[in-house]
C-alpha cells in the first residue's frame, strides 16, 4: 500500500471511529464510493480497532477489593500461562491480573535486586500482533510516556519481548474506585471535592499535552490507601482539528 493510499484509508477510518457504531457502515460506504478495495481496507481496520479495545483499554490496575479474588485463582490457571515467571527486562512476571481478546495484563516485580518495585505489564499476545495493533500499541505507549502528573498512573518503562511482542510497564496501583473509597470512609462533601479537584487538575494537564481521556468514569479513578487519586486507562486515538492541530484521544 502506498503512503498516499494509507493516508486515504486512515482518514476514513479515523472519521468512522468517532461515529456511533450504527453510523459507521453508511459513512464508510459513502466515503469509499465504488472503491471496494478501499472499503474492505477500512472495514478491516475498524474490526481490528474494536478487537484492540479489549486489551488497549483494559485496566492495568487492581482495586483493593479485587485482590482476594485474584489470590484465590486455582494454581493450575497460572501454570498454564507460559508468561508466569518469565522475565521482561528488569521485571519478573508473578501473575495475570487481566485478560482481553488481544492480550493480557500481568503483575510483576523488579528482579535485578537493585530496588523493590511492583508494576503492571501490558502485553500483546501472539497472533494478534498485526501491523495496525502494534502501531496503535506503540503510539499509546509513546503518548503515555509524555504524561508525568502525580494524579495520572504513570508509564515506567517499555520494550519488546525476545519473540517480538511489544509491552509497556505501568505504575501498579492497589486502591479503590473513588466512589467506594469515599463511601467506605464516609467522606464529607469538602473531602470529596478535594479528590475531584485533583482529578480535574490531571485532566487539565493531559489537555495541555493534547491528550483527551475518552472514558472518564468513577471506576477509572482509583484512590490509594494514602488518599491519592489516580486517573487510569487513557483510550488513545489521534485526530486532527480543523486548525490542523493533532490531538490524541
Amino acid at each position: 500500500m502506498t503512503p498516499e493510499r494509507w493516508r486515504q484509508v486512515e482518514e476514513i477510518f479515523q472519521a468512522a471511529i468517532d461515529l456511533q457504531p450504527e453510523e459507521r457502515t453508511p459513512y464508510v460506504c459513502k466515503a469509499c464510493g465504488d472503491d471496494t478495495k478501499l472499503r474492505r481496507d477500512v472495514e478491516t481496520l475498524l474490526l481490528q480497532h474494536d478487537s484492540a479495545g479489549d486489551l488497549l483499554e483494559k485496566p492495568v490496575y487492581v482495586a483493593e477489593t479485587d485482590l482476594s479474588s485474584f489470590q484465590s485463582l486455582p494454581v493450575w490457571e497460572e501454570e498454564t500461562d507460559p508468561m508466569i515467571g518469565r522475565r521482561l527486562g528488569t521485571y519478573q512476571i508473578e501473575r495475570e491480573i487481566g485478560r482481553g481478546g488481544m492480550g493480557a495484563v500481568y503483575e510483576a516485580v523488579r528482579a535485578d535486586n537493585e530496588f523493590n518495585r511492583r508494576v503492571a505489564i501490558k502485553l500483546v499476545k501472539r497472533g494478534m500482533d498485526t501491523d495496525f495493533i502494534l502501531r496503535r500499541f506503540r503510539k499509546e505507549r509513546q503518548i503515555l510516556a509524555a504524561l508525568d502528573h502525580p494524579h495520572i498512573a504513570g508509564l515506567l518503562d517499555g520494550g519488546t519481548t525476545d519473540d517480538g511482542l511489544p509491552y509497556f510497564v505501568m505504575e501498579f496501583i492497589a486502591g479503590q474506585p473513588i466512589y467506594t473509597y469515599c463511601d467506605s470512609r464516609k467522606l464529607t462533601v469538602a473531602e470529596r471535592l478535594k479528590l475531584f479537584r485533583a482529578i480535574c487538575d490531571a485532566v487539565h494537564y493531559a489537555h495541555q499535552k493534547q491528550v483527551v481521556h475518552r472514558d472518564i468514569k468513577p471506576s477509572n479513578v482509583l484512590v490509594t490507601s494514602e488518599g491519592i487519586p489516580k486517573l487510569l486507562d487513557f483510550g488513545i486515538q489521534t485526530f486532527e482539528s480543523r486548525s490542523g492541530r493533532r490531538y490524541h484521544t
